[in-house]
């Protein structure tokens, strides 16, 4: 049975059960009523996923009428492969923006997912940057508790 750890937590995961697991950190709510945010996702994947391939299907998915990428590219985030999107669209009359990052590990692939409204995401940006900086993945099978 694999061991699931949560934000002060730990449990089990039962057998065949996978973790798609959901984070979703609140910052301030800006000028405009717009709650700024963070959300981490988690999702297992073929162990031959390539994390910008990964990131072209979940785009192509995104149900979001009106979106608009700004920019696109591939780095690397503590040794892991990573594909970073900004992009913009209208949601509930707020203009929005958004820098999605697609963080490949062993089988699974997190996307940290940054969004406060264009008039405010350069105010916000170094928040996400302390959210997202020191993001590093590790087994949590092998994990000290």
């Amino acid at each position: 049975m694999k061991k699931m750890i949560g934000n002060g937590f730990v449990t089990n995961l039962p057998i065949g059960w996978e973790d798609r697991s959901t984070i979703t950190l609140v910052g301030p709510t800006g000028r405009t009523g717009f709650l700024n945010n963070v959300v981490i996702t988690r999702e297992s994947v073929p162990p031959d996923t390539r994390v910008a391939d990964y990131a072209r299907v979940q785009l192509k998915a995104t149900p979001i009428a009106g979106l608009r990428v700004l920019d696109e590219s591939t780095t690397s985030l503590n040794d892991a492969p990573v594909y970073q999107r900004l992009q913009r669209f209208e949601v509930e009359n707020h203009r929005v923006q958004q820098q999605q990052t697609f963080v490949l590990g062993a089988g699974i692939i997190f996307v940290v997912t940054c969004t406060a409204t264009v008039e405010e995401f350069d105010q916000q940006f170094p928040a996400f940057e302390q959210v997202l900086k020191p993001f590093r993945l590790f087994d949590p099978e092998s994990a000290v508790l």
